[in-house]
């Protein structure tokens, strides 16, 4: 039994890339028979996903490319954009794309982070026999078939649904060549710059950001600051405000370059409490005022 005996949604002609605008919860059948141009994209940073693939894909991820063929089960971590290509022919799949706050401990009464397939630096890639295989499509099944209703009680069906994708994947043995996995030291920096990254860009000058100070990122990842601090500046050769002063040094140079927003809209918007100290901050690292660089950019 394959995917696409049961479900097919996607126009073959296209490309598709799930953007940071779609739902808190999202399903995507791929189930496309004899098209080997498909390819599909998840652009921006901030989702968990739980994709089932059937035939021969490439996934593409930030730092490599994994072949995989037959039946696969595949789960990754938010921030970490990849890319999934057919690269034969009679092939299928089915993708949960999800945030975070999905599965929450009020929700639920589970955390997504305590699931070992979802810890930070690490994608989990399974192998399935025609009989798992042919269980976990009953399960994404529901899932989908819930999404084409209307019940009030839809959300929490595809929930319960994808903690069964999860729970059963957790009985499974990742296939040990595409375990991807990370010492201490980096999957803490990657977190950090993961979630400083997450942050940006900046699209409205009503949504500040949140995490400014080391001590921001430190209790977001439940660590010592000075523990971050040290991590970080083993694995990047700097330290965490250093990196956090560059990127937003970064930000506001493309804000005040591409937007007509006022400096006190740019100061709020990178977490700045008075344009005064945004102005004596951007000073400090570019040597000159957030105006100047405005006129100079501009003329």
């Amino acid at each position: 039994m394959r995917i696409s005996d049961t479900t097919s949604s996607i126009d073959p002609e296209k490309s598709y890339t799930i953007q940071n605008d779609v739902e808190t919860f999202h399903i995507l059948d791929l189930s496309i028979a004899d098209n080997p141009l498909f390819s599909f994209e998840y652009n921006r940073k901030v989702f968990y996903t739980a994709t089932l693939l059937q035939g021969e894909y490439r996934l593409e991820f930030e730092d490599r490319n994994i072949d995989v063929s037959g039946n696969s089960l595949l789960f990754t971590t938010t921030k970490i954009p990849f890319g999934v290509h057919a690269t034969g022919l009679g092939y299928a799949g089915i993708s949960c794309v999800f945030k975070e706050e999905f599965i929450t401990k009020s929700n639920s009464g589970y955390r997504l982070l305590e699931f070992p397939i979802y810890k930070p630096g690490r994608q989990n890639i399974y192998s399935l026999t025609d009989d798992q295989t042919k269980d976990f499509i009953d399960i994404y099944s529901k899932v989908f078939d819930e999404t084409q209703g209307n019940s009030v009680f839809k959300n929490n069906l595809q929930r319960t649904y994808l903690l069964e994708i999860i729970f059963n994947a957790q009985k499974l043995a990742p296939v040990n060549s595409f375990v991807k996995t990370n010492n201490t030291t980096e999957v803490i920096a990657c977190s950090f710059i993961r979630l400083l990254e997450s942050q940006f860009p900046i699209e409205s000058p009503q949504n500040a950001i949140k995490f400014k100070t080391s001590k921001d990122f430190a209790d977001s990842l439940s660590l010592h600051p000075n523990y971050l601090n040290r991590q970080v500046k083993l694995a990047k050769g700097r330290t965490v405000s250093e990196i956090i002063a560059a990127r937003l040094v970064q930000e506001a140079k493309i804000l005040l370059k591409l937007t007509n927003w006022h400096i006190a809209e740019i100061s709020f918007a990178l977490g700045f409490e008075e344009p005064s100290h945004f102005n004596l901050f951007f000073k400090k690292h570019t040597n000159g005022s957030p105006t100047d660089y405005r006129k100079l950019h501009r003329e």
